[in-house]
């Protein structure tokens, strides 16, 4: 019976993890409350400048960020319901929830890994402010350091299944990440730009 496997693809707001997603794991369920709040926020006519909204909009954007976050349990639960290999893409600020994922989806069958993309926290503002969605820039602030804190807790969880991946001028790891993703480990004698 081939085992399921479930990606945690982490990093802060502005590190590239939606495109990575897209790019390499588009095949897999995926579980983005970003995603789910941005189509709420269109739903109910707000638009996707959080940063401009006023105080009222704010109080709804909040409600609805709530409710994006019980809508994607739901998705993650269909995904491992239906036997799917999963993708969650998050900023992984909050490890508590994320390893309590993790034994979750490992009790129903799935090998866990993590990739975390890293960028500066420059890097992380300038694209933010380049989206569609843009909120303040204190909450890329809050989600870098927050993200970024828990590298070392992940990589000791994750141990051999997670991977740091410096995402500005990676060109030459697109094989490695590949095969990474594949459930190749990489060779820890070879020198390369991850953990």
């Amino acid at each position: 019976m081939r085992r399921k496997k479930a990606f945690f693809v982490c990093g802060s707001g502005g590190s590239g993890k939606t495109t990575f997603v897209k790019e390499r794991l588009s095949d897999y369920h995926n579980v983005n409350v970003d995603s789910v709040y941005e189509e709420l926020l269109l739903k109910n006519g707000l638009g996707l400048k959080i940063r401009d909204f006023n105080e009222e909009q704010k109080k709804v954007a909040a409600v609805l960020f709530e409710d994006a976050k019980q809508i994607t349990t739901e998705i993650l639960f269909t995904g491992v319901k239906e036997e799917k290999n999963i993708v969650i893409d998050t900023i992984g600020r909050d490890s508590n929830l994320i390893l309590n994922q993790r034994i979750f989806l490992e009790n129903n069958g799935y090998t866990t890994f993590m990739i975390m993309l890293y960028s500066s926290l420059e890097t992380c503002i300038e694209r933010v402010e380049l989206r569609e969605r843009v909120y303040g820039q204190n909450l890329t602030v809050d989600s870098w350091y927050l993200s970024y804190g828990n590298i070392t807790t992940y990589k000791r969880e994750f141990n051999d299944r997670f991977v740091l991946i410096f995402t500005e001028n990676n060109d030459t790891l697109n094989n490695k990440i590949d095969d990474f993703i594949m459930g190749i480990t990489p060779n820890k004698n070879e020198k390369n730009k991850y953990l």
